[in-house]
């Protein structure tokens, strides 16, 4: 049996307690090694800053020549409490030593001209003790002095062995302490994350093939996960859709060759006696057979998935399609014009669905267009349009010429009122628009356009 698997909230706060020790201990490591590798820098800096306070203290006599240095209480007490690890001594341009930290007076740089002390700095051996010794010029009324300033490594030691413990302990306890506050805090924001989250997992529990409905919430959703959730719904609404086309299909199939089977059968059952008898069947079946070929087409253009999308020659599908019509249209004596693009045109769409869009509106044309008319079909940059000189749509039925099954009211001639709702279809999943207005001159004009 395989382990779980941890949550993502623990995953979380492990990852940020795992950062937040490895940031810490990086820290320390960066310290460490910069104490190590720049302690005589560090060393060298501080003993500078001192200097400020021994020049700053400098006593002049009459003559104004440096005979001593007074020191401010707190830059006194450091060298008189620890006048055998920190020492300084102000040497004027002979070398004469004329100021000292303590009665002794000696140069802390005996072997080192005085002209050549300003600006050393290193390890210097003084009564059988080591000290960090750096030297500084200071011109006093066009007098020079060095200052040499003595500072035993035992001095440093002694402050890190009196002061390192204290800071270990207290970072060690601090960091404790933050990588706990870290971790609870970490756990909080993520449960805050993930409540959205599970929300949304609830809500996604009651979608199904019966509640095709329902919808995940967005508000007061986090904006890193709503654009999920909008493509979600977008997804369960076409699903909707597509189930209900199905249903609708489903439906309209059953209604539509229901009654025509039954008298199919009749008749067959009655038997066929008479040629006429013969025709009117194959005429129904004919009609049968239509009906099943547009529903079908209905049922495939619903899907938008379905469709293949090339770059198609608007020109080159319309001449398939007269010539496909042309025995009807001779038949009816009825002339079919296609009137070309100035230009060449090519779109992006399904040339077997833009067939089948083009031929409706071209045999719905024909039905209704009189003898000796003409059907005409013109193509441009931005669309096609079909025309004829038949009886047209009345303005108050003209907002239903696209509906699925519809047939004006005494209309005898046949058809399954589903060759224009195709047309609807077809021009929507491809986003083009389609529309009805009257012919020049009387009829029916019905317009596609795939550019604005």
């Amino acid at each position: 049996m395989r382990g779980q698997t941890p949550s993502l909230a623990l995953r979380l706060a492990l990852g940020f307690a795992l950062a937040f020790a490895s940031t810490a201990t990086l820290v320390v490591g960066v310290q460490a090694l910069l104490a190590e590798r720049f302690d005589h820098l560090s060393t060298r800096l501080s003993m500078e800053g001192q200097t400020h306070d021994i020049f700053d203290g400098f006593v002049l006599d009459e003559r104004r020549r440096v005979v001593g240095v007074a020191l401010g209480p707190e830059e006194a007490l450091g060298f008189d409490d620890f006048f055998a690890n920190l020492k300084f001594r102000v040497l004027d341009g002979s070398g004469k030593v004329v100021a000292s930290s303590e009665a002794d007076r000696r140069s802390l740089l005996a072997g080192i001209d005085v002209s050549e002390q300003p600006g050393f700095f290193g390890i210097v051996r003084f009564d059988d003790r080591d000290f960090f010794v750096g030297a500084w010029l200071r011109e006093v009324h066009g007098q020079p002095y060095v200052l040499q300033l003595a500072r035993s490594d035992r001095f440093a030691l002694l402050a890190r062995q009196a002061i390192a413990p204290a800071i270990t302990e207290t970072v060690g306890l601090l960091g404790a302490l933050s990588a706990v506050i870290f971790a609870l805090a970490g756990a909080l924001a993520v449960r805050s994350v993930l409540r959205p989250i599970r929300a949304v997992e609830m809500a996604a529990r009651d979608v199904g093939g019966r509640n095709l409905a329902a919808r995940l919430p967005e508000e007061s959703m986090p904006a890193e996960i709503r654009p999920l959730i909008e493509t979600f719904n977008d997804v369960l609404g076409r699903l909707e859709k597509s189930f209900l086309e199905q249903e609708r299909f489903i439906a309209n199939a059953a209604h539509e060759l229901k009654t025509p089977l039954a008298l199919a059968r009749a008749r067959v059952e009655a038997g066929i006696e008479s040629d006429e008898d013969r025709a009117r069947l194959l005429q129904d079946l004919d009609a049968m057979g239509g009906r099943v070929q547009q529903l079908l087409h209905l049922a495939q253009v619903a899907d938008p998935q379905s469709l293949r999308r090339t770059s198609v020659c608007p020109l080159e599908v319309a001449r398939e399609v007269l010539d496909h019509l042309a025995f009807k249209a001779q038949r009816l004596d009825v002339t079919l014009h296609l009137q070309a693009p100035a230009v060449d045109v090519r779109i992006e769409a399904d040339a077997g669905a833009l067939f089948v869009l083009l031929k409706n509106l071209v045999d719905n044309a024909l039905d209704f267009a009189p003898s000796e008319s003409e059907v005409r079909v013109l193509l441009d940059e931005a669309g096609l349009t079909v025309s004829d000189h038949g009886p047209g749509v009345l303005p108050e039925h003209r907002a239903r010429v696209f509906e699925r099954f519809w047939r004006a009211p005494g209309q005898s001639r046949p058809g399954s009122g589903l060759g224009l709702a195709v047309v609807s279809e077809i021009a929507l999943v491809h986003g083009w628009t389609v529309g009805y207005s009257e012919a020049p001159g009387g009829g029916a004009l019905f317009a596609v356009r795939w550019r604005p």
